[in-house]
């Protein structure tokens, strides 16, 4: 079967028309400058760094990420970063990114702040963002999580996900210093 590569020019007017994305409960929005005390404090809350295999960021990064402005889908591994908001508060952040064009793949990501956990945000913000992936034409979805993030792949596994590969001690996470073994769950449009 033929496959068509994604329009980079479709994805991003997709996704420009779909946001501000609003759930039952959420807002799904780029990020802006104002967010910058809401991010530092979640992101590099002590424990949050673990399933990102990321150091603390540092403040001209914060600085980065919050810069605002319309995403941008050029080419393999640009992404969205997405603040996600409950009852007008930054609660976490949502990465939508392509990992490849020509195969129609895109990557969910997640994050949320410790005090909001475990109130089904992170699964209600990701199922938008996966029917927002397919509106901008995915094929396949996935998430890359450490196995110790129980919780993550719960929320994959809500989205219909499915593990697909184990990667034994196959990176070092940083803010462990220990090998850590990855799991790849995904999900395709035909499947959903």
């Amino acid at each position: 079967m033929r496959v068509e590569p994604i329009a980079p020019a479709e994805a991003m007017r997709t996704l420009r028309d779909a946001l501000p994305l609003r759930t039952e409960r959420l807002v799904l929005r780029t990020l802006r400058p104002d967010d910058l005390d809401a991010v530092r404090a979640y992101r590099n809350a002590p424990g949050q760094r673990r399933w990102t295999y990321n150091r603390d960021q540092t403040e001209a990064e914060l600085m980065a990420w919050t810069a605002g402005g319309a995403p941008v889908y050029l080419r393999d591994g640009d992404a969205a970063q997405l603040g996600i908001e409950l009852d007008g508060r930054l609660v976490g952040d949502l990465m939508l990114r392509i990992t490849s064009l020509a195969g129609r793949q895109f990557e969910l990501g997640w994050m949320i702040a410790a005090d909001a956990q475990r109130k089904g945000i992170a699964t209600e913000a990701a199922r938008a963002a996966l029917q927002l992936a397919w509106a901008m034409g995915a094929h396949r979805v996935i998430a890359d999580l450490d196995e110790e993030n129980v919780a993550s792949r719960i929320v994959a596994e809500r989205l219909g996900m499915a593990v697909e590969a184990r990667l034994v001690e196959n990176e070092v996470n940083p803010a462990t210093g220990e090998l850590g073994t990855a799991l790849i769950l995904a999900v395709r449009r035909d499947a959903a």
